[in-house]
């Protein structure tokens, strides 16, 4: 390996490429992070790891892959409910399939990377391990809200409470995450030091790049939804305001849905869109073997109707980077980087404000570009990955 360069550890626990991954790349691209000699420790179920060994191919970036105890997951009613019943000991594996990873390699710093918080997990499983082992300079980051779990609560929460004490800090990527933790769990009770790093945009020089899965013979407005596909991620609200748009918009409108989900939740939609006799102009693509900057750049213009919760928004973020306008609901931490200057914000389930949101774009599409200056001119200014990065080297090595 590389002599006298700070080694820093990374567990994560991940399924899919979204936010997560797109941070971890911000993150492993900026000039400082290149610097370092990085670990990445995750489940080989790890689905976005491909694409970010594709990303980024730097001799210095390693990985180590285990099988998750923790992800392991059922369609089937009886393994479901035989794995609820068993969390705890799952999680004890966990809690030694940990110690054996952590024994073996060294670093300077470990950054448990975790995405929604509140179950049993491994970078929790990670911390307790470093912390049996003696382990020094360990950190959790959190990006999305708490998820609770009604069955273990008790005895989660008693975990929470000492791994908020044994860690060094705790990270948060928006104030709105931060508020949400200390709202549903026991995490902050006796944390040493708790901070909120705003996520940010990898800035590169890029060219738009017209993809053939969203081209069209005529001139149509694309709009595209880049989320996973589930309930409270809006989709169907979006489906539900277009019926009720005059049809001279419709027909010169489609809408394209970017993301996996749950069967259930997929046919759920597609059953609804073909109800509503609107097949021409909505489409589903559950994956487009392409970077977010690259597909959004396709879009006349992005929704975000999350209907709860959004830690951060990166696909919004990233919107207003290459100057796609965007309509988004007010929720969780949108609200701390996107306002009515660079954006549109709607309240979340609200039919009659889309379809609003939606005819005054038709209308008035350059009002909604102009917007997008500022919005391009705040993320390179204040939410970039260098200005990230740096915040993050400041933490983990105290400079």
């Amino acid at each position: 390996m590389y002599k006298n360069l700070k080694k820093i550890a990374i567990i994560m626990e991940n399924l899919e490429y979204g936010g997560v991954t797109t941070h971890l790349i911000g993150l492993l691209k900026s000039k400082r992070f290149r610097n370092y000699e990085i670990l990445i420790i995750t489940n080989n179920s790890n689905k976005a790891i491909e694409q970010i060994k594709k990303e980024i191919n730097y001799k210095k970036i390693k990985y180590l892959s285990y099988y998750s105890f923790n992800s392991i997951s059922s369609d089937i009613f009886l393994i479901k409910v035989f794995l609820l019943l068993f969390k705890p000991l799952l999680f004890l594996l966990s809690f030694f399939q940990m110690i054996v990873i952590v024994k073996k390699i060294s670093f300077d710093a470990l950054l448990a990377n975790c995405g929604g918080y509140g179950n049993f997990r491994d970078e929790m499983a990670g911390i307790l391990a470093c912390k049996a082992l003696n382990k020094k300079n360990i950190h959790l980051l959190i990006h999305h809200c708490y998820v609770g779990q009604i069955f273990w609560n008790y005895l989660i929460n008693l975990i929470n409470i000492y791994i908020g004490k044994i860690s060094d800090s705790l990270i948060f990527v928006s104030h709105a995450t931060k508020k949400s933790i200390e709202n549903n769990t026991s995490l902050l009770t006796y944390s040493k030091k708790k901070s909120v790093i705003h996520n940010g945009v990898l800035i590169r020089n890029f060219k738009k790049k017209k993809l053939k899965i969203f081209h069209s013979k005529k001139r149509i407005i694309k709009i595209g939804m880049l989320s996973r596909i589930d309930r409270y991620k809006g989709q169907q609200d979006l489906v539900n305001a277009f019926t009720k748009l005059p049809k001279n918009l419709k027909d010169k409108m489609k809408v394209f849905f970017v993301g996996n989900g749950d069967v259930k939740n997929i046919n759920e939609l597609k059953s609804i869109i073909e109800k509503e006799n609107l097949n021409n102009n909505f489409k589903i693509v559950n994956y487009v073997k392409k970077d977010s900057l690259t597909i959004i750049q396709n879009f006349d213009l992005l929704i975000s109707l999350t209907r709860d919760f959004e830690g951060f928004g990166y696909s919004i973020a990233e919107a207003l980077y290459v100057k796609t306008p965007v309509i988004a609901t007010k929720v969780g931490g949108i609200p701390e980087y996107l306002n009515n200057k660079n954006a549109t914000l709607i309240n979340p389930k609200s039919s009659n404000e889309l379809i609003k949101a939606i005819s005054n774009f038709y209308h008035f599409e350059s009002e909604f570009k102009k917007k997008t200056i500022k919005g391009k001119e705040l993320i390179i200014e204040k939410f970039n990955s260098e200005n990230m990065s740096l915040k993050f080297d400041n933490l983990l090595f105290k400079n």
